[in-house]
């Protein structure tokens, strides 16, 4: 088995939350940012050999300690017939970089960052191993640097690759607090060496090299290991002197160089069954040493003669993940354009593509040793991704099951349509796109012209996929919700479409993509889709740089956000952490042999032309991007004064936004941005309004359901709540408490004293709270009303509304809470105020007081739950509310 040692990601997910009134039984939950802030997303999977238990992780966000921060949870599910669930095997907040199960089943290994009790855990990831037949996890390495790569050699062994410890001389600046940087330098870079690591015992190291391993692969007899070590540490830089492979044996730690003589620098490298031959990918290109646009290509090498062969899957556009030698073939997934096509190479040579209702769309695969059961994630770009698990039956994936449920508050989301188009391009030549719909588009196709957002990838080898991509980076779902097409381009340059395309921008950069982008909304102006006077673009890393390439160029564009974009090439050269391998490839050479090119590439010199209302964002340490570049975009743009300009800096960020918080303002200001600059429909919040005040409140309820002076919105002839989305977990509460004029619509006889139809309800019992939610939910056509569980009641509870506390202008003791309310008895009077009153807690009112209101225990027996008018928030909790401040409120969605 082979994991690979994971690589900072390029761009991360992101966005901030909107507070959407529910429409009705008619209409689908709306999409709001912190959907896809605190999205789950699956990760890695991984079989054991005989296909018998799935795991995989899932990533998520959590708040702890008062900060939000992503992290990892671990799944396995048993997949041998016999009966279960899946089970989640991990809960705490940690990450997750690499899962592997070991060769008997027995043990799952992980690296993770949690935190050893007792020990000091500064030196990053360790290696844990958990029971798959029940028991607690338990860590297996204690090193005083990170876990950077692990295989497993045996049931009882792993090898693992780590960062070899401090020298004197580094211990010495680490003891004083000395963060330098010395740039390239091997005295500060200690070797990445292997150790063996027993389930039970000491570690030991096997290799003694001065190079740094960044793969490795065991063979199945626990023989051999396959080794990839780079060289030189400026190799990604300037791809002078590339990484070498080795053979490495097990048993005595020797390692022997192979694929020497050849320009072969191997991937996800994977071991036959029988251990004779090693099987990698190989970025091909005609390039004689950049590999900036390449094709992936499976070989073979075999251990035993020295020999290497091309795998031929007789496929030009290339190899995308998931290579796995099983005992029935070599099974991979290819690329082809928007799609994937997995694949299985028989042992006769010929090429079977495999079929399924899932086999387009497949994002991450492991496959069983004999061929005979896959797992894998899959989504398309309108459903959300799954885990899922099947057979594979000669060329077919059969009986796929789901095994998670991620994101279960989307169910009843609206996700669209989308169509793959195509058109003419630069040199004449068909590019291939995505065009994804507004939300409210027309069954019958004939909606008026709308406006469109191109989304553009990034790479420029990157690619659009059908799958699903919503993102705080891309916020696709909740711009088509706003009415308008999302538009995805492949241009030229772009993987997937085979050698020929993905190199044909070297040395033309800008010179075809461009074209292909604007050919592209042409042609959906002229199919009378799209509205010419609204569009927009947006992009981040390449995406962000052809977005800023676009503006010099055409003015038609009303809004654009650019993220982590270059717009002056030549100080690009030497402040990027690839900067001569990019830029001598895409521009012919260094600058200063080449700086006409490089000035006449620049957007810089071209700034004076732009009108666009321009977003900027950057992280304050992208070694991809640097920050300056952004900085030089956002001062001309804002020097010249020609348009709206606004620059977002992020503390601490790489070239992907890790931070949640980042991300939700990155998703914030984008949305803003374009409502501004492409919808029309921004409305500022006033920074001097606070948020639980008052005048908060006011706004809040100027924004509520209204049937004449009635809370609510009639539906069918009845008076029905108006309910809205709370939180980040989908779950839609009334807006109000269930006032008397909605409760005698289902119980006329319920007393309604003129002018209190707007209070709350009361005085009902749990049996009476529970019909009347059933009825509403008959009423409205079956969306899930009911009422809250009491775990639901507490969260969505809070304080400081109308309690004694708030009458009493103080928090009364018992004996002055008796008096106070002897004295309203006596008076005939009512410490309940007419649902809205007081404060709102995301445009929900009165979770903070009024009425205590009935929700279900975990016995299924009625609580009141949440404070109440007559009693002070000191003694609530422990207190019961009489029965005429019991009143109800009801919620869809969320839990189960």
């Amino acid at each position: 088995m082979t994991v690979k040692i994971p690589r900072p990601l390029l761009v991360s997910l992101v966005l901030a939350a909107l507070c959407v009134a529910w429409s009705g039984p008619s209409a689908a939950a709306e999409w709001s940012l912190e959907d896809l802030v605190t999205a789950e997303a699956p990760r890695q999977v991984t079989l054991s050999a005989d296909g018998s238990l799935a795991a995989w992780t899932v990533q998520g966000v959590v708040k702890a300690g008062g900060e939000e921060k992503t992290v990892s949870s671990l799944w396995m599910r048993r997949l041998d017939g016999a009966e279960g669930e899946s089970l989640r095997l991990t809960r705490r907040h940690e990450r997750i970089s690499a899962v592997a199960f070991s060769p008997d089943a027995r043990h799952l290994a992980f690296t993770t960052t949690r935190e050893i009790p007792g020990e000091d855990n500064a030196g990053g990831p360790q290696l844990w191993l958990i029971p798959t037949g029940g028991g607690e996890a338990f860590a297996v390495t204690r090193f005083d640097r990170g876990v950077q790569g692990f295989a497993w050699i045996d049931a009882g062994n792993l090898l693992v690759a780590r960062q070899e410890s401090a020298g004197a001389r580094e211990a010495s600046m680490e003891d004083g607090k000395d963060t330098t940087v010395a740039v390239d330098d091997v005295r500060d870079a200690p070797p990445v060496r292997l150790f063996r690591v027993p389930v039970e015992g000491k570690a030991k190291r096997l290799t003694q090299g001065d190079d740094w391993i960044d793969q490795v692969a065991v063979s199945p007899d626990g023989r051999w290991a396959a080794i990839t070590a780079q060289q030189s540490l400026s190799y990604v830089f300037d791809s002078r002197v590339p990484p070498q492979t080795f053979l490495v044996d097990l048993e005595t730690g020797a390692r022997t160089r192979i694929l020497e003589g050849t320009n072969l620098l191997p991937q996800d490298l994977t071991w036959s069954p029988d251990s004779r031959h090693l099987y990698f990918v190989n970025d091909f290109t005609n390039h004689p040493l950049y590999r900036n646009a390449t094709v992936s290509q499976v070989h073979r090498y075999d251990r035993s003669g020295g020999s290497v062969e091309r795998v031929d899957f007789d496929w030009p556009r290339g190899y995308l993940r998931g290579l796995h030698v099983t005992d029935g073939g070599v099974v991979a997934v290819l690329m082809d354009g928007v799609y994937v096509r997995p694949a299985r190479l028989g042992p006769d040579g010929a090429r079977v593509d495999l079929e399924g209702e899932h086999a387009r769309h497949i994002l991450n695969l492991a496959v069983s040793r004999d061929g005979g059961r896959v797992l894998y994630a899959s989504s398309t770009a309108n459903r959300p991704p799954q885990i899922f698990a099947a057979r594979l039956d000669g060329d077919r994936l059969v009986d796929p099951v789901q095994l998670s449920k991620l994101n279960p508050s989307w169910d009843d989301k609206p996700v669209g349509k989308t169509e793959v188009v195509r058109w003419t391009g630069a040199l004449d030549e068909e590019v291939e796109g995505l065009l994804h719909y507004p939300l409210d588009w027309p069954a019958d196709g004939a909606g008026p012209p709308a406006p469109l957002v191109l989304d553009i990838h990034g790479g420029p080898a990157g690619i659009d996929l059908d799958r699903w991509d919503s993102s705080p980076i891309s916020p696709n779902i909740l711009w088509r919700q706003r009415g308008a097409f999302v538009f995805q381009v492949n241009y030229h340059g772009s993987i997937g479409y085979g050698l020929e395309w993905v190199e044909s921008i070297r040395e033309r950069y800008y010179e075809l993509e461009i074209p292909d982008i604007e050919s592209g909304v042409d042609m959906l102006i002229e199919r009378g889709l799209v509205d010419p006077e609204r569009l927009a673009s947006t992009g981040w890393s390449n995406g962000g740089i052809l977005t800023a390439e676009l503006i010099t160029r055409t003015q038609r564009y009303k809004a654009a956000v650019v993220g982590a974009a270059d717009v002056e090439w030549i100080s690009d050269w030497a402040n990027v952490d690839f900067g001569a391998t990019f830029d001598n490839y895409y521009f012919g050479g260094p600058p200063w042999e080449k700086v006409d090119t490089y000035i006449e590439k620049s957007p810089f010199f071209r700034l004076t032309e732009v009108t666009t209302p321009t977003l900027v964002h950057t992280g304050t340490e992208d070694r991809a991007v640097p920050p300056h570049q952004s900085w030089s975009l956002f001062r001309v743009l804002q020097q010249l004064g020609n348009t709206d300009v606004r620059l977002l800096l992020y503390p601490g960020e790489p070239h992907g936004l890790r931070g949640i918080a980042h991300r939700r303002r990155k998703g914030t200001e984008d949305l803003e941005w374009l409502d501004r600059h492409l919808f029309g429909t921004f409305e500022a919040k006033e920074a001097a309004i606070a948020e639980g005040s008052p005048v908060e409140a006011l706004l809040a309820r100027a924004k509520a359901a209204l049937d004449g002076a009635r809370w609510g919105e009639v539906r069918g002839g009845t008076l029905v709540p108006e309910l809205v989305e709370h939180g980040s977990d989908g779950l839609r509460v009334g807006r109000f408490e269930i006032t008397r004029a909605q409760y005698a619509a289902f119980d006329p006889s319920y007393d309604v004293p003129a002018g209190t139809e707007n209070h709350p309800a009361t005085g009902m019992g749990f049996d009476k709270a529970k019909a009347y939610a059933a009825w509403l939910d008959a009423e409205l056509g079956s969306p899930g009303v009911r009422l809250p569980s009491a775990e639901e009641a507490e969260a969505l509870a809070g304080g400081g509304g109308n309690t004694l506390d708030h009458w009493a202008g103080y928090s009364p003791n018992p004996d002055d809470a008796a008096a106070l309310l002897r004295a309203v008895g006596e008076a005939g009077a009512s410490l309940l105020l007419p649902a809205g009153s007081l404060t709102a807690t995301e445009g929900v009112f009165d979770l903070d007081g009024n009425a205590a209101e009935w929700a279900v225990g975990d016995d299924g027996a009625g609580v009141a739950a949440g404070p109440s008018a007559e009693r002070s928030e000191d003694s609530a909790a422990e207190s019961v509310p009489a029965a005429e401040y019991i009143g109800l409120r009801v919620v869809v969605g969320a839990a189960g």
